[in-house]
């Protein structure tokens, strides 16, 4: 059997994507981006996926999207796959699976200030919209919680280039050969 590889969750802007593919180039390993596969399943871009469908339809899709994905980390691929999904309970047991065959687990977390500016919520907005940042603070809060549920294994990207954060995780034990 190949490797074990690994699961980058984390919040929106914490790196998953980005972490992945400098993971995924440094190891030698295939890359798979649950977001962009959503996406390709919509018929839209990753951009304007969540906005292109109702969120709970997104949801669903992203779920089914996670489940076939976390599988393909216990043959050595590095699998991005965000935070959004970890409400479904089928999803943490895959997690919780794939751990226990030897997948690592890694959630990835910012400074909520850096995690909003890669966001684009660092520009003034309408108050027509409400208060933006009190409602992406308290995602950001559940989110994290989420993560924090699935694994101890943390790697802070608040000050790292995607390089850099695929460095730290490698030199911390990433179980890609």
């Amino acid at each position: 059997m190949s490797p074990a590889g690994v699961v980058l969750i984390g919040a929106p802007g914490a790196g998953c994507s980005s972490v992945g593919r400098a993971l995924a180039q440094t190891a030698g390993a295939p890359l798979v981006d649950v977001g962009e596969a959503v996406a390709r399943q919509l018929g839209t871009s990753p951009e304007l996926a969540l906005v292109a469908v109702p969120e709970e339809r997104y949801r669903e899709v992203e779920a089914a999207v996670a489940m076939g994905m976390i599988g393909q980390a216990r043959d050595g691929a590095v699998v991005a796959l965000g935070s959004g999904c970890l409400s479904d309970a089928a999803v943490r047991t895959a997690l919780e699976s794939a751990a226990a065959d030897g997948v690592r687990i890694v959630h990835l977390t910012a400074s909520a200030r850096r995690l909003a500016t890669r966001n684009g919520l660092d520009a003034p907005r309408s108050v027509a919209l409400g208060n933006v940042h009190q409602t992406f603070t308290r995602m950001l809060q559940e989110r994290e919680a989420a993560c924090r549920q699935v694994t101890d294994d943390v790697v802070d990207t608040t000050d790292t280039t995607p390089t850099q954060a695929a460095a730290l995780i490698r030199s911390t034990g990433l179980p890609l050969s």
